[in-house]
């Protein structure tokens, strides 16, 4: 049986109201639902490799930049955060590692950890953020 995984969905509720972390998030949204798609047409294939991989590169590229923003408002959860982006790399890593190694079911582990992680990860940390910031830019 082939679990079908939803798309995400970009939604108001998810806005940090900072430009370019709101534009990252989308660009992960986008890469996401790249990743769901090529699991139901080419699951356990290298272009599923590669765009898992392509994810994970860009997800590195927009943790450094939140975890600088993080830095320079003097974020209080500064650590708590950084170390979930962490271990969601650590993870992915794992995934990638045993990609070729693992039985057919594994890919589907992959996308509803990928898609699950993300969506989670920035309707509650990344929007705990984004209130730090607007409360840090009103004073």
């Amino acid at each position: 049986m082939n679990t079908i995984v939803e798309k995400l969905v970009w939604s108001e509720k998810l806005t940090l109201y900072n430009e370019e972390i709101d534009s990252q998030h989308k660009m992960i949204f986008n890469l996401v639902n790249e990743v769901i798609e090529v699991d139901r047409l080419h699951p356990k294939s290298d272009y599923f490799a590669m765009i898992l991989s392509k994810l994970t590169d860009y997800g590195m590229e927009h943790f450094k930049e939140e975890e600088k923003l993080m830095q320079i408002l003097n974020y209080p959860k500064y650590i708590e955060h950084r170390k979930e982006h962490l271990n969601y790399v650590y993870q992915v890593a794992m995934f990638n590692l045993n990609f070729k190694n693992v039985n057919y079911s594994e890919p589907i582990r992959v996308v509803e950890f990928v898609r699950q992680w993300w969506y989670n990860h920035i309707l509650g940390k990344d929007l705990d953020f984004g209130n730090y910031i607007k409360e840090t830019l009103s004073r």
